[in-house]
């Protein structure tokens, strides 16, 4: 039945595939949309509880929720890397005081469901695939068995990567989203310097600012990167 399973998976996601492309972490996420019951997914690496890449998400929706995530530092996305298992989310509105900072935001973006899969091999954890919902409820037993197998085959593909194994001409199992969290680890470095902070703390401080002036993550870091945006540790950020 396992093995039954996971072939069928393997066959939604290489339906999803757009001009008979390589399979991709986007089809991935498309198929995990057609098939699961959800709305949105994503599929994020993660080597660290601060160190976040989206690598591929179905859509504006997903990648804002991503956003908000690595923004606020809340949410199961979060917290599983310190867990190693399911997040299963049915209600965000029924979490909101242990995740005051992304549970608002979230339901007013359009989520009411939450599913964080762990992607990893034994101890080693290297990503989450990331469910979203528009309306609150639980996934049916046959969905999560499904999305178990989703995660199983992202993890995979996450892996061929980073060892750079090629199954077919033209491999490409991370086409999707680019990744934009370098200049973000770039601007953290800056506050470090700028406040004789720890990175970790420079981080911390760098979402702060974001979520209190309402913009995405990445703008801010790029004004501190353009030197457009200095944060002093005697007046706080400023121009």
């Amino acid at each position: 039945m396992a093995g039954e399973r996971t072939a069928r998976v393997w066959a939604w996601i290489a339906a999803a595939s757009e001009d008979d492309a390589p399979v991709a972490l986007a089809a991935l996420c498309r198929a995990a949309v057609r098939w699961l019951g959800v709305d949105g997914a994503s599929v994020t690496a993660v080597s660290g509880p601060a160190v976040r890449e989206l690598r591929s998400a179905s859509g504006e929706l997903s990648a804002r929720l991503e956003d908000l995530l690595f923004t606020t530092g809340e949410g199961p996305g979060a917290e599983y890397f310190a867990f190693g298992s399911p997040m299963l989310i049915p209600d965000l509105e029924s979490v909101a005081e242990r995740w005051p900072g992304f549970v608002p935001a979230a339901v007013a973006a359009g989520a009411r469901a939450l599913f964080a899969l762990p992607l990893q091999a034994g101890a080693i954890r290297v990503g989450v695939l990331s469910l979203y919902r528009a309306l609150a409820g639980p996934l049916t037993p046959q969905q999560l068995a499904d999305a178990l197998v989703f995660a199983d085959i992202a993890l995979q593909l996450l892996l061929d990567s980073a060892s750079g194994i090629s199954g077919l001409a033209g491999y490409l199992p991370l086409d999707g989203m680019s990744d934009s969290r370098a200049e973000v680890y770039q601007a953290t470095g800056m506050i470090s310097v700028q406040l004789g902070v720890s990175l970790e703390e420079a981080l911390v401080r760098l979402r702060a600012h974001a979520f209190a002036v309402g913009t995405p993550l990445d703008d801010i870091a790029g004004d501190v990167v353009g030197r457009l945006l200095r944060f002093d540790p005697e007046l706080g950020p400023g121009t």
